[in-house]
């Protein structure tokens, strides 16, 4: 993981409309209210339906990319993500909130020792089982959904975490999420909007879940309570922001210092005493502002070209926050037509590769007081052995992942 040091900031990760802002509800997600426009049922995957009919059509039509043996690989890679998740629901199937396998004697009493070296702990194991950026923050409550489908997330001065018939109950003591980035495949998502890209994403996922259901079950096993999370239970995005892993650019993803956008991010929520990290400002506001690529290539039009606002552009989007919004439904209207999930705002960000002498030549804004928050990055990049070959008039290449464990 890059050092953060050169990026940190004590400016607020967000400009918040507190009148307007309100915790986002499940509800509101695209997959379930195009789902529901769809199917007239109400869950997550139905809105998929139509992507499936249309991966058939590819599979007997031997679409290039899309064939049914990019189909199989895509598959497998997301199996252990079913097996683990199932998309993330939360409390259920291996994302329980109690502990799976641990013996009751470990979780009667808490490890006494500071919050550092707990911290370093935490870190430490989380990069055993494969992730390749940590960033711990405070748990700011407002990142956690307001319902899941059908019931709402509480807190309450309760000794550990539960689910009712009728509540999903949070305990007060919880006040911190270890979030936590799995790179993805870059080379796979160049591919996009191809299969390969998808694989490239359901390997993320299935990594996600390995990741977030190890390192609770290790903090279980001091003594501690823990709710791992993949995309359910709270907000991924702002919540890595407020760890200092990125910040949010104009396709709505977070940008990291290591992969850009090419990552996947998963989360551990626990009432551990840990030392929370800082925000970072990488000029990534000023950059997007002069960039469209994303906007460009999105084949649903998608993403904003405006400038960062508080208003929301449809109804799956929670006004409130300043920041570019992006039409969810119309973005999963093209999975549907394409057969497959897109990547095509992350192949095209320039900070998933890094600089190239071209990007340039559209740039509208160049910074030279500071240097340019691309350049930045990518000889951060080459110093800390993400990428090598970073030369004017060529892309860099990107080294493999190396990962001490899982």
């Amino acid at each position: 993981m890059i050092p953060r040091s050169q990026y940190t900031t004590d400016k607020p990760a967000y400009e918040v409309d507190q009148e307007v802002f309100r915790r986002f509800p499940v509800p509101k997600q695209a997959f379930v209210t195009l789902g529901q426009k769809d199917t007239g049922q109400t869950g997550i995957l139905y809105s998929l339906e139509k992507m499936f009919a249309a991966m058939g059509n590819n599979i007997m039509k031997n679409t290039p990319g899309k064939t049914r043996l990019d189909y199989a690989l895509h598959l497998g890679a997301n199996a252990v993500n079913m097996v683990l998740g199932e998309y993330g629901l939360p409390n259920s199937h291996f994302l329980k909130w109690e502990p799976l396998f641990i013996p009751e004697l470990l979780t009667e009493r808490p490890v006494e020792t500071d919050p550092e070296t707990l911290t370093e702990l935490v870190k430490n194991a989380a990069n055993v089982y494969g992730s390749d950026m940590t960033g711990i923050t405070g748990l700011d409550k407002k990142w956690v959904y307001s319902q899941d489908l059908e019931k709402p997330f509480v807190f309450q001065d309760v000794a550990k975490p539960a689910e009712t018939e009728n509540e999903f109950i949070i305990p007060d003591s919880v006040t911190h999420a270890i979030v936590m980035g799995v790179g993805m495949n870059m080379d796979f998502i160049d591919t996009s909007p191809a299969v390969l890209a998808s694989t490239a994403a359901s390997v993320g996922y299935s990594r996600m879940g390995i990741l977030a259901v190890s390192l609770a079950e290790f903090i279980r096993s001091l003594g501690y309570i823990a709710i791992p999370c993949m995309n359910d239970t709270a907000l991924s995005i702002p919540l890595a922001v407020d760890a200092g892993l990125g910040e949010i650019g104009r396709h709505g993803l977070l940008i990291t210092p290591e992969f850009g956008s090419s990552v996947r991010l998963c989360k551990v929520l626990t009432n551990m005493p840990l030392i929370p990290d800082k925000p970072i400002d990488m000029g990534m506001t000023d950059f997007c502002n002069q960039c469209l690529l994303c906007a460009d290539v999105c084949p649903s039009s998608a993403i904003s070209k405006g400038k960062p606002t508080f208003d929301g552009v449809c109804e799956n989007n929670n006004p409130g926050i300043k920041k570019w919004y992006i039409d969810a439904e119309a973005c999963l209207k093209f999975w549907q037509i394409n057969g497959t999930d897109c990547a095509q705002c992350i192949s095209v960000c320039p900070f998933t590769y890094g600089y190239e002498w071209s990007q340039c030549v559209k740039c509208e804004r160049c910074e030279t007081t500071q240097g340019c928050a691309l350049h930045v990055v990518t000889f951060l990049r080459q110093k800390y052995g993400y990428i090598k070959d970073a030369h004017w008039g060529s892309r860099p290449v990107n080294n493999p992942l190396l990962r001490t464990g899982l």
